[in-house]
This record gives C-alpha cells, structure tokens and sequence, in this order.
C-alpha cells in the first residue's frame, strides 16, 4: 500500500536520509524509531509534502506523490499529526487529527481510529 524506494531527502546541501526503502501493506503497522536527530521527522515531513524528497519515490497504492502537493496527499489518504507545540491546544484530540484531512477520510475509518 505504501512504498518507499531510494528516497533520499534533506536539508540544502545537507542529506539527512539517503536511499531509504521500505514497504507497509494494507493492515501493517510500522514504526519508525531511533535517537533525536536520527531523521523520523524528516521522514514523515518528506512523506506528506512538507519536504521535497532530493531523489525516490513515494507511492501510496498505485499513486505517485512525490511530486504532489501537501493538500493533494492529503486527498490521496495520507496524513501527520504533529506532537507537542505543533498541535492546536484548545481542540480535542479527534480535532486536531480532523484539521489535517478537511474530509478526505471517510467517517467510518475515524470509528476505527
């Protein structure tokens, strides 16, 4: 459902994550851990549009969205929910992980979640 292939992202001239490779399939879970610094965040920034990947591929299913925009990943089922200061304070948790996907998620996954 999710593929990586050679994805390779950064920061300038700076390359924090370098021919990265992985795959989910549809009811896996996959985490991703290691040290600060180590680029999770990277990854996920790269994952969603927030940060262009330098080389790779990113596939969710059939669709290729390495080129696409923030917004249309979203469309495409993809989405962050950020921790810490970068969530909003005053909504409940359901809220903040709403304010990412302005719909593109069916209601039924969101009994699931």
């Amino acid at each position: 459902m999710l593929n990586i292939t050679n994805l390779s992202v950064g920061y300038g001239q700076s390359t924090v994550i370098n021919d990265l490779s992985f795959s989910v399939k549809s009811e896996e879970v996959l985490a991703i851990m290691g040290r600060n610094g180590m680029g999770k965040t990277t990854l996920l920034k790269s994952l969603i549009g927030m940060l262009p990947a330098k080389a790779g591929s990113i596939k969710l299913g059939d669709q290729e969205l390495t080129g696409l925009d923030s917004y249309q990943r979203v469309r495409s089922g993809i989405a962050y929910v950020p921790q810490g200061r970068m969530i909003f304070p005053s909504l409940t948790v359901i809220e903040n992980m709403q304010s990412g996907t302005r719909g593109a998620i069916a209601p039924s996954t969101w009994d699931e979640i």
